[in-house]
């Protein structure tokens, strides 16, 4: 008789940048639930000792370190301070990231140069960071933010759609290389999900109907639900898992 693997991510300790709100918060709080000591990192200080308060007060482990994932040496510093103050980094979860809807001709080099920066080069440097512990103890997870975007052809998203779809193939790279390190690496790729941008969207009927009927299951995800696949790919339930991204959308991306 075999028994399924613990979702339980006690004595773990898990770094997760844009903890201070929407998803990554939601994922900060949820891998606390499961027994993880939680680094939360952002830029805004006030959200992420929000964040981590909240942690704390439900008897968890939990720090702030303001970061701007933009900076190398701020990640290297935050990945330096977190495991002084919580233990080595197991779980690493790179959400921090940055849209921008704006006409292509529009889009100047330094906008570009930002989204890319923000939503993936930050990611391989925060992966960088925390790879030579997890190889030295022979064991990690990585779960990167990815986007429904990263498959779909949407106007006005050139840079975002660019590179939530280079966030999959870093993903296939570092997990093909750091498998047999036991480091586990996946992209989750949400659709729309119930934060601050697709919120104010829907608040107009008409944006809402257009959004929900693209949507097979006619809503929206919320922040809890992403949480939750995320407890699974940190936890040891995945340890077979590594490479894959994993879309959360409602079907979207099957009836596009």
């Amino acid at each position: 008789m075999t028994t399924t693997p613990s979702l339980s991510l006690t004595g773990r300790t898990a770094l997760v940048t844009g903890a201070s709100r929407g998803i990554g918060r939601a994922i900060a709080l949820s891998l606390a639930d499961a027994g993880a000591a939680v680094a939360c990192a952002a830029r805004a200080r006030d959200q992420i000792d929000s964040t981590a308060a909240a942690i704390e007060a439900s008897g968890g482990r939990a720090r702030a370190f303001p970061l701007d994932v933009t900076s190398g040496e701020q990640v290297r510093a935050s990945v330096k301070d977190a495991e002084a103050a919580l233990g080595p980094i197991d779980i690493l979860v790179n959400n921090a990231g940055v849209t921008l809807d704006k006409p292509t001709l529009d889009v100047s080099d330094e906008e570009w140069d930002h989204v890319l920066v923000t939503n993936l080069t930050s990611m391989f440097r925060c992966a960088r960071a925390v790879a030579p512990g997890m190889i030295a103890r022979g064991r990690g997870k990585i779960i990167n933010l990815g986007s429904m975007y990263g498959v779909l052809g949407v106007p006005r998203y050139a840079a975002y759609c660019a590179s939530k779809a280079a966030v999959g193939g870093l993903t296939r790279s570092l997990a093909a290389e750091w498998a047999r390190h036991g480091i586990q690496v996946n992209c989750l790729a949400p659709g729309y999900v119930n934060t601050d941008i697709p919120r104010a969207a829907m608040a107009d009927p008409k944006i809402r109907e257009r959004f929900l009927s693209r949507i097979p299951a006619r809503r929206i995800g919320e922040p809890e639900e992403v949480a939750t696949l995320a407890v699974y790919l940190a936890s040891a339930a995945s340890d077979f898992m590594t490479g894959q991204t994993v879309y959360l959308d409602g079907g979207q991306t099957t009836a596009w």
